[in-house]
């Protein structure tokens, strides 16, 4: 089998102000506006999603990104004003180097805080 991760930002098209007394679906676990795993799961109407290049982020136990501070992606003031498209093509690989890196130091950091003990579900990758 094989497994591809992916980074999306996922919508819910149906809003409070256009329900007019619709019913949230019965599988929508928070709420009109909310969207989750759950959207997938059930093939929703309501969802829309686009991809989220250059991003790095914490998915928490279903693999959505609970917060703001869990996730960073390239763009507004990491792109200097007079970037031409060479110059941005340059940062994007700076930006991919440095979050490849930092996700081998997060691995690194948390093997030395188990005690240098290997992870218990396998290799990394796998924890």
């Amino acid at each position: 089998m094989a497994i591809k991760h992916l980074v999306l930002e996922l919508y819910c098209t149906q809003t409070w102000s256009d329900a007019n007394g619709t019913v949230a679906p019965s599988f929508c676990k928070n709420g009109i506006g909310e969207p989750g795993y759950h959207c997938f799961d059930n093939c929703c109407t309501y969802m829309a999603s686009t991809c989220a290049p250059h991003e790095i982020a914490y998915a928490g136990e279903y693999g959505e990104v609970l917060d703001m501070d869990a996730w960073i992606g390239f763009g507004g003031e990491m792109i200097p004003a007079d970037a031409d498209e060479g110059r941005i093509s340059e940062l994007k690989k700076t930006w991919e180097e440095v979050c490849r890196r930092k996700i081998q130091e997060a691995y690194e950091e948390y093997l030395k805080l188990m005690g240098d003990q290997p992870p218990e579900f396998g290799d990394k990758g796998q924890l």
